[in-house]
């Protein structure tokens, strides 16, 4: 854990796990997202989707306990059939500690390997090492949404024409898209990310991998953002990244690229794509695993 949490005490959550039809994904997500106040992770585990949040228990906790409980009761008559839920208390210091146990190194691409930072690991000459510790924050490198990512902004820098020197990652997590960023060869990476306890966490990772010179990782609104970027990366969720999109697009240089990812394929991959191509970007490329799915956009440049 980062030592950054040790001057206050360990705080508690409420975990909420929904299993939920691929239909139901997008408004679960919403729902959850906009009752904790904090972003959520999908999984698939056995055929399933699963949904997972985090309602701190703090000062707000009953008012938004009460208004959890009315949502998924409103879930339960829209499915017509008993909820999968687990609901269960999450420790702070038990949060690393949950991670390690199944964290182990993992070759993502030709180029880049992720370990976490407690494993020893020996590297090939010229393998790009990223050492990763969660924190509390999402974002080890193993969930197919981070590896799908991780594969398009290595084959971009590793493509001459494509190489991008300034980027920017929207929603950085663990940080672990923007280290990757820098330590391929971007000049300047902006990461930012609405949770405080994701900046915290992302901030540890990319001191731990030498690269606090190349990343500004702030809690910064797009918004407050002035320039613009020849690679944008948000790995968040499909309904997000639709309602991000004007901004994303916005922030791209002409001729930059865009990664979207966090998105399932089928229905959900259709509607974030018709989004961005309504706001004039060219799709370029798609990459699969699993359920999930990856997109590769490209601005235009002006003529």
């Amino acid at each position: 854990m980062p030592t950054s949490f040790s001057h206050r005490p360990a705080r508690h959550w409420l975990q909420i796990d929904i299993a939920v039809p691929e239909k139901f994904i997008e408004y679960v997500s919403h729902e959850l997202t906009r009752i904790t106040g904090n972003g959520v992770q999908q999984l698939s585990k056995d055929d399933k989707e699963i949904i997972i949040g985090y309602l701190e228990k703090n000062d707000t906790y009953p008012a938004a306990r009460q208004e959890l409980d009315t949502f998924l009761s409103e879930f339960t008559t829209k499915l017509n059939s008993p909820l999968d839920l687990n609901l269960s208390t999450l420790v702070e210091e038990n949060w690393a500690e949950n991670w390690k146990e199944n964290y182990k190194p993992s070759r993502i691409t030709d180029n880049i390997t992720v370990k976490p930072t407690w494993e020893t690991y020996s590297p090939a000459a010229g393998e790009i090492v990223i050492e990763i510790d969660p924190g509390m924050a999402f974002g080890t490198g193993l969930h197919s949404s981070t590896r799908l990512a991780l594969t398009f902004i290595d084959q971009l820098f590793t493509t001459p024409k494509t190489s991008p020197r300034q980027v920017l990652d929207v929603g950085t997590g663990t940080g672990i898209l923007a280290i990757a960023a820098a330590k391929l060869g971007a000049e300047k990476v902006t990461a930012t990310d609405n949770d405080i306890d994701a900046v915290v966490a992302a901030r540890d990772n990319i001191q731990q991998n030498g690269v606090g010179n190349l990343i500004d990782c702030s809690e910064r609104d797009l918004s407050e953002l002035a320039d613009s970027y020849g690679l944008v990366i948000a790995n968040i969720t499909a309904d997000i990244l639709s309602e991000l999109c004007p901004e994303l697009v916005k922030k791209m240089s002409q001729g930059g690229h865009l990664i979207l990812a966090g998105i399932l394929k089928g229905a959900q991959a259709d509607k974030v794509k018709d989004c961005f191509q309504a706001a004039a970007l060219n799709f370029v490329a798609e990459k699969i695993e699993g359920r999930w799915i990856s997109l590769l956009f490209t601005k235009p440049p002006v003529i």
